[in-house]
This record gives structure tokens, sequence and C-alpha cells, in this order.
């Protein structure tokens, strides 16, 4: 019997290896985009859970969504590199969810020298002039870096404005009588099975509900912390319950936690600026709160996570920068204490995850941040 669990652990190892391979291998040097269809066109009416445009207007390049397309895979067919895909989901802000596109679908793409300082922005005071939707950057200037690693991004965890179905949870393990947490290539059982849909191969990401978090500024309930415990590969199948083990865990698993089925992380690039200090002038841009600290801390400084008031409705995008600062002088909005630079790592409807890459002061709940 012991064998055949080191056997057991050995194979899920290697699909382990396998996957993070996937996710953590170097990319390859960009290649040349390839070659896509250039507008007029006229979109053929289909099922999608979007309002997609029903025409691309003249000039534009595009690419018809087919099934198995992820944003990540057609930034790197197109774009040279998978890295810029928010720059495909900026152009297309008919999506929402950037998980989700749907088989005929229109995307146009955009130029190869748009920059992630321009995502997000929503395009105010834009005309249809290309020159200005996408302004010539010159190529020295304009540095592009991996804000975090995926899996440092997946365990900063994010904030849920609605409950979550916890129906799918984890029940014990092949050591329960032993320990009550569990942890990377621990055995564990789960409350579901064949009958709900549940596959060997499955990847689950496990969940554990949080503290309510309330809103700085107006002390109303702004939703419910979601901690990112970790990821599990179910290996065994039965009817009403499986097995699986425990691929990453971003802290020590819990009998109870529950399952959501797993959604690619894809790293945004940014584009590397000098930091933001008490010369840096309003941009007049989009502006927020910052309404949590990453892991229910109290502060955050360099390489903390945050979490904004700002998301998707409000045109924020991965790869976007802020500045985060206070005002020290209550009642004098001229004066403010710059504390550091925001990158945003990932995005829902109404707030967003922004990962500290620079400050001089720690960054606390209810101080503010501007698009840079």
């Amino acid at each position: 019997m012991r064998s055949n669990r080191y056997a057991l652990l050995c194979g899920a190892a290697l699909v382990l290896t396998a996957g993070i391979a996937r996710g953590q291998a170097a990319e390859p040097a960009p290649s040349p985009a390839a070659a896509a269809k250039v507008g007029p066109a006229t979109i053929a009416p289909h099922w999608s859970k979007y309002t997609y445009p029903d025409t691309v207007p003249e000039g534009a390049a595009y690419h018809l969504i087919e099934k198995g397309d992820t944003l990540w895979d057609l930034s790197g067919r197109y774009l040279g590199t998978p890295y810029l895909w928010p720059q495909i989901w900026e152009q297309n802000k008919y999506i929402t969810d950037a998980h989700w596109i749907y088989p005929g679908d229109p995307l146009v793409l955009p130029a190869l020298d748009v920059v992630a300082s321009s995502a997000g922005q929503g395009g105010e005071g834009m005309d249809d002039d290309e020159d200005e939707v996408a302004p010539a950057v010159e190529a020295p200037e304009t540095v592009l870096y991996p804000i975090s690693e995926e899996f440092t991004i997946f365990c900063a965890g994010a904030l849920a404005s609605s409950p979550e179905d916890q129906s799918f949870k984890i029940l014990g393990s092949e050591e329960t009588r032993l320990r009550m947490t569990f942890a990377d290539r621990d055995i564990i059982y789960l409350n579901k099975g064949a009958a709900a849909g549940v596959r060997a191969g499955d990847v689950y990401s496990i969940h554990r509900p949080g503290a309510e978090v309330k809103h700085p500024s107006t002390r109303k309930h702004f939703g419910t912390r979601i901690d990112n415990i970790g990821r599990l590969r179910v290996i065994l199948v039965h009817e009403r319950s499986a097995t699986a083990v425990i691929e990453n865990a971003c802290q020590e698993v819990q009998i109870g936690d529950y399952l959501k089925p797993n959604e690619p992380i894809n790293v945004p690039l940014a584009v590397r600026r000098d930091p933001a200090d008490r010369m840096t002038p309003p941009s007049g841009k989009a502006d927020g709160w910052v309404v949590e600290i990453g892991l229910g801390g109290e502060a955050a400084a360099t390489g903390n996570m945050v979490t904004i008031d700002m998301g998707s409705a409000a045109g924020i995008a991965p790869g976007n920068l802020l500045v985060a600062y206070r005002f020290t002088h209550p009642g004098d909005a001229t004066q403010r204490y710059v504390l550091g630079d925001l990158a945003v790592v990932a995005v829902r409807e109404k707030s967003a995850t922004a990962k500290v890459v620079y400050s001089t002061d720690v960054i606390e709940a209810g101080d503010r941040v501007e698009l840079r």
C-alpha cells in the first residue's frame, strides 16, 4: 500500500511539473505578429454573453474568436508575446471578464506600439484619429516588465461583492486522524464526484471566506474578502466523491475550504517609469481608494498587494500604473503626500488587486490612488 501511494504521488508530481512548466517557463523571443483580418467587416449574428459589435471599422485589424481561444494565446499569436494580452482586452471594452470570451465575437487588435500605460483610461477626450488612439512610442524609451509571478498574484486573493457557491468542499484526507491542516503533495477527499461533473485531471482553486470589508470613506459594506488558499488536481473520481492532490498551497489548507474551477492567471506587463514623488502633479485621471491590504494586513510596502475600489467598470485594466497618496492636512486637497506607485495585476468589476512596486512610506486602507 505504501508503494502504491508513492507511485500515485510521483504520478501527480509529474502532472504538476508539466503544468508549472507551462506557466513558468521562459517565454520565447517575440516573433512577428501573425497576419490578421482587416476591416471593414460585418459580424454574423451568434450567441454570446456579451453585446458584441456587429461591424468592424475599415482598416482595423481583427480576429474572430474560435473555440479554445484565450486572450493570452491570441496576444502571443498577434502581438508576439502573451504578456500583452491586457492590450487586446482594453481594445474590446464589451468584454467584461477577460477569462470568458465566446466563439464568433470579434476582437479588434491593437497596434503593436500600444503600451500598458494607455490601458484603462477609457479613451476620454479622444476621437477616431488613429494617431491619437495609439500615439507613437519610441521603442528605446518604452520598457515593459512582468509585474509579478503568477502564483503570487493568485495568492493575493480578492474581494467578492456577492456570495459565492461554497457547496464543493474538502472533506478530509488520508491522514485526518493525525492532522486537520494540509499542504503541498497531501492527498485529500472531496464531497462531490462524477455525478456533479467532476473528472480526473480537473484542476480547482481552493478558497476560504474572510472578513467583511467596509469602504474607508462611506463605512458601508464593500465586499467580503476571499482568501485563495491553493490549487489541487483531481486524481480519482467516484460517483459522489473524489480524491485529489494539493499541487500548490498559499497557506495551510483546511477541512471545509471550498473549491471553484481554476481560472488561469495571466501576468500583465507594465511600463517601467520613474517613481512618483512630491513633484509629480495630479494626472486628473480616474481616482479611488485603497480599501484593503492583502492577506488581511494593516499596512503595505514595496512588494505587497492591496485592493482598490476601482475595477473594470471604471476602465481599470491589468498593467495600469497608479500613484498612492494621502492628504496629511485635512481640508487641504492641494497638499498631497505621495506614498509610492502601484501596478494593477488583477481586475474584477468593482475592485482590483494592485502590487506596490515602489513606496516611500507605508500604504494603509483609506489612502488614495490615482491613475498615472
